[in-house]
């Protein structure tokens, strides 16, 4: 396989007070395929959804671009990614901390692809397929080991829905599959 890629990962720590943080994180890749490839390889791909990236939508459930999922799909991938993340670390009791979160991103292709249609990535489109969920986390800090639980919610698809809307929420639609709960070690940025 011929292909570029590379990753901007950055993170910001401000301390508020003692043990109390807002962390933020912002991420770019970018993998172009070229000559005898069309794709990035799987395992090389972009993919959103899952513990430590938008935790309110299942691993590799995110994208690409503004395609809509069906029941037969496995795993979404791309070749490139945002994201952005934002989380308020407080603490609660001894060893138990706790988290207000918020996620936003997607994935794109970088080519027009059949089996995933309106999931390339384009300048005048992408700001609209932003995936955006929220939630608050349970932290057991054990100094040496930091175990995890995030209760998320899906806010926002990043295609339309069948009236037209991106938010879940919007004209009383009922999305009980709109919650996750994600267990993990250590923290998600």
């Amino acid at each position: 396989a011929q292909y570029v890629r590379s990753c901007f990962d950055f993170r910001q720590h401000v301390n508020l007070s003692e043990n109390q943080w807002l962390v933020f994180r912002e991420f770019l890749g970018v993998g172009v395929p070229y000559g005898n490839s069309k794709d990035l390889p799987f395992e090389r791909s972009f993919y959103g959804g899952g513990t430590s990236s938008l935790r309110g939508w299942n691993y590799r459930g995110v994208g690409p671009g503004g395609y809509v999922p069906n029941e037969l799909d496995i795993e979404k991938i791309g070749d490139l990614q945002l994201e952005a993340n934002f989380e308020y670390r407080f603490p609660i009791y001894n060893i138990f901390n706790g988290a207000f979160f918020i996620d936003a991103g997607n994935i794109w292709t970088y080519l027009p692809n059949d089996a995933l249609p309106n999931g390339e990535f384009k300048f005048n489109k992408f700001y609209k397929q932003i995936a955006i969920d929220a939630g608050v986390g349970l932290r057991l800090d054990l100094k040496f080991l930091v175990v995890r639980l995030d209760l998320a919610r899906a806010l926002r698809n990043p295609y339309q829905n069948a009236n037209g809307h991106y938010w879940r929420f919007e004209y009383g639609e009922n999305y009980e599959n709109s919650w996750r709960l994600v267990a993990g070690i250590g923290y998600p940025f």
